[in-house]
């Protein structure tokens, strides 16, 4: 049974034992013996915590002799810091270690994300800069997307430690030291970017917050959309449209429910898209996102199943609600007048003829259809084109259309106001 104790590294509070806690406070006593800057003593606990996290050593296990071992093999030996000599073999700051994605923000002009994909690919910043420029202009302001995505997800460089691990070198003690003593020389760079780029930072980050806002006022909006279209199923007995055609029967019942379960899962990813944009940090743990994303994806999948399942029967419903009267034959005519609003389609035929196409069930015997003086009138003024609907209408009029059969079809003037079109529909029978 070992002794313990605790310590703080890098403001973490961690349990130490007490053997290893003599052995980590000799060995930070003899760095504080070669250099006076408590800045580069932060760093390097800093260091020491990041390390020990990689190792696996949490604030709920012990710190052991063997982990301190391993922290002073990483590190090296404090003699490093002397000014007068350096011990044989140690690690300089050119040595490579490994390279991880930071954001620059010392060198960057807005976030960092250029100068820090810069020093990650060893590609001149003002070509990472000019390739987020070209595509916001003419790649539809992806450059701009991407840019914004880069801000959320990749960390700054806030220490010295990451400030090395963003260019690829060994985090030592001389490393460490190395950074610490130059750093006046990036502070220096980045309060001239402050100076110069003031304005257009502030421009920037205001118009990424209104980018925010509008996401979350869009969340808000659907969510409200749905909160109403729901609230109305509920006063009408779960019916949605005035002509019954969806939703009918327990599948469709359970489509509808689905889709907006989905679209309030994306309605929620609106807003916590908006309030990451605006706060520049993703506001919920990653499980959370991970559950939302996988329920989002497996309820698309049975969604378009059952709306496959429901389309043919939709389709059949909505056609069975079409209607087409029985074609009248009537006298000839070479000009067409008509009143009211309704649709006229001319047909070629061998016949003089007429019939009529709507949906629903309209007082057809309003609309008057007759041949005078060598004249077709039609005559829909008593006709109310719009349903009288107690609720939702998928289709509010009744699409009437006359369908006017003559053999000289191309010597007809339709007035401005009418509609022209040629449905696909059967040519009558010529008279015997």
């Amino acid at each position: 049974m070992k002794e313990v104790t605790h310590v703080h590294l890098g403001r973490q509070s961690y349990t130490i034992s007490v053997d290893a806690h003599q052995s980590l406070k000799k060995y930070l006593n003899d760095i504080q013996k070669q250099v006076v800057d408590p800045e580069v003593i932060n760093e390097v606990e800093l260091r020491m915590s990041e390390l020990l996290t990689e190792r696996g050593v949490t604030n709920q296990k012990v710190i052991l002799p063997e982990d301190v071992a391993y922290l002073m093999q990483q590190l090296g030996s404090p003699d490093d810091f002397s000014d007068n000599q350096a011990v044989s073999g140690a690690a300089t700051p050119e040595d490579k270690g490994t390279k991880r994605l930071f954001r620059d923000v010392d060198n960057g002009m807005i976030a960092g994300v250029s100068a820090g994909l810069a020093s990650y690919s060893g590609l001149d910043v003002v070509l990472i800069r000019l390739i987020f420029v070209l595509l916001t202009i003419f790649g539809g302001g992806i450059g701009l997307v991407l840019y914004i995505l880069f801000w959320l997800v990749v960390p700054p460089a806030a220490t010295a430690s990451e400030r090395l691990q963003m260019q690829g070198k060994s985090v030592t003690l001389e490393a460490l030291k190395d950074t610490v003593n130059n750093a006046d020389v990036a502070g220096a760079a980045r309060r001239v970017n402050t100076r110069v780029l003031a304005g257009i930072n502030s421009v920037f980050r205001a118009g990424i917050k209104l980018i925010g806002i509008g996401f979350i006022l869009a969340g808000i909006g659907l969510l409200v959309g749905i909160a109403v279209t729901k609230m109305y199923m509920l006063l009408h007995n779960g019916q949605l449209f005035q002509e019954n055609l969806f939703p009918v029967g327990a599948r469709e019942d359970w489509l509808l429910a689905l889709g907006m379960i989905l679209a309030a899962i994306v309605a929620l990813f609106l807003i916590l898209t908006g309030i990451a944009t605006y706060k520049r940090k993703w506001p919920v743990r990653g499980w959370i996102t991970g559950v939302l994303a996988g329920i989002l994806l497996l309820g698309s999948v049975v969604s378009f199943a059952l709306l496959a399942d429901a389309t043919p029967r939709i389709r059949d419903r909505y056609e069975a609600s079409l209607h087409t009267s029985a074609v009248k034959d009537i006298q000839p005519f070479s000009k067409v007048v008509t009143s009211g609003d309704i649709d006229i389609a001319y047909v070629s035929a061998p016949s003089y003829a007429v019939n009529l196409h709507y949906s629903d069930n309209p007082d057809i015997s309003k609309i008057k259809i007759y041949v005078q003086n060598n004249t077709l009138y039609v005559d829909s003024r008593s006709l109310d084109a719009v349903k009288h609907c107690t609720m939702l209408c998928l289709f509010p009029r009744y699409n009437m259309t006359v369908q006017v059969y003559a053999p000289n079809i191309m010597d007809f003037k339709t007035p401005p106001t009418t509609e022209i079109f040629y449905p696909d529909v059967p040519t009558p029978p010529s008279k015997p």
